[in-house]
């Protein structure tokens, strides 16, 4: 669907959709944030400033992936595979915040982020097959949510 003949309404509608899962994160984080504030936290945790320039380089990485999948790779097998995979890791993602934050619910959340890390591998391995620089762009994704986990499992573990 195109807004004029040379714009597509993608590339308004899925970084909307990233803004509004990051703000959704962000948004159930900041309902804990007193309770984050005094529990354990391992000596190696990153400030919260790091915290907020990772996730927006991950954010605007993730934006440009699904991006070039929608605009170069529609006819791909696994295209319909890998977009409801993207709807999925949103949901894992706010999901994770509700849980460690909202619930203060450390382990589920440290088991929903294996979940997530599972399902950013996953993306990384079905869109590799067809377009290595939309997977690379999600490699830096991939290495957060697996230190994040062992982060939450460290936080767990101190309280």
């Amino acid at each position: 669907m195109e807004l004029t003949g040379k714009i597509k309404l993608n590339y308004l509608f899925i970084p909307l959709f990233v803004v509004i899962t990051a703000s959704a994160a962000s948004y159930f984080a900041d309902v804990g944030r007193a309770w984050y504030k005094t529990i354990n936290l391992p000596q190696w945790t990153p400030s919260n400033s790091i915290m907020v320039l990772v996730w927006v380089t991950i954010f605007i990485l993730t934006s440009v992936s699904i991006l070039i999948v929608w605009n170069k790779y529609p006819s791909q097998k696994s295209f319909g595979v890998i977009i409801s995979l993207f709807v999925l890791n949103a949901l894992l993602n706010v999901g994770w915040n509700i849980l460690f934050f909202t619930q203060q619910q450390i382990g589920l959340a440290f088991f929903q982020a294996i979940l997530l890390i599972a399902n950013v591998v996953l993306l990384i391995v079905l869109i590799w097959r067809f377009c290595p620089l939309a997977a690379c762009l999600l490699f830096p994704y991939s290495l957060w949510v697996g230190f994040a986990t062992i982060l939450t499992y460290n936080v767990w573990v101190l309280n």
